[in-house]
């Protein structure tokens, strides 16, 4: 059974979290401090500290939670009644999407730059690990169009779950270097490179 001690902790963690959250949308990541967020959450600063050690610990927090929300969502988004396997992938892939670009530029751009930077190893390890649990979500729905006929029968699933979360990734650091692109030129872009994965690019 939780005990009443734990239940206040997971309360006031869950807080900071989505005191955070909506900060790091309003303000920006970098604009966000520490500071800012315990005022806005009720706590002192050195239970945010104590909870999450840094403002990264927070970010992951607030990503974790996000990715976990969404692939509960991208799992009852996609409809297996559609002929065209990249209709079927799109409402599963805008998911994550939508779930990411919500969080900002800043944040996405702080993503990024942690997930290379070597002092940061036990964040890019989590991100990874995140990454993982959304291409084995896209690999089981590659079987389900493989069993429908909508994918070779000979195809390396695990494979063309990386590309096509590659593809996604690559399509979003486009939309966060590129300024004036909208949430819709990046669902354009997403559309349009999932349908060359599919139809190919070589002469027939």
């Amino acid at each position: 059974m939780t005990s009443r001690r734990e239940l206040k902790k997971q309360r006031t963690f869950d807080v900071i979290v989505s005191v955070a959250d909506r900060s790091f949308q309003a303000n920006g990541y970098y604009a966000t401090t520490m500071e800012a967020i315990a005022t806005d959450a009720g706590v002192s600063v050195g239970t945010v500290y104590n909870y999450f050690g840094t403002k990264h610990g927070i970010l992951l927090a607030v990503v974790t939670r996000d990715t976990e929300q969404a692939l509960v969502a991208a799992g009852a988004a996609i409809d297996l009644s559609r002929d065209d396997p990249v209709d079927v992938l799109m409402p599963l892939i805008m998911t994550y999407v939508d779930a990411m670009t919500a969080l900002g530029r800043d944040v996405i751009k702080e993503l990024f730059r942690a997930g290379f930077d070597p002092a940061e190893s036990a964040m890019m390890t989590e991100l990874i690990s995140l990454d993982e649990r959304s291409i084995a979500q896209i690999a089981e729905t590659l079987v389900l169009l493989r069993d429908r006929g909508l994918v070779c029968h000979d195809v390396d699933i695990a494979s063309a779950a990386i590309l096509i979360y590659s593809v996604v990734a690559v399509a979003i650091l486009m939309f966060v270097s590129i300024p004036e692109s909208t949430d819709r030129d990046l669902e354009t872009t997403i559309r349009n490179q999932l349908t060359l994965v599919f139809q190919g690019v070589g002469s027939r």
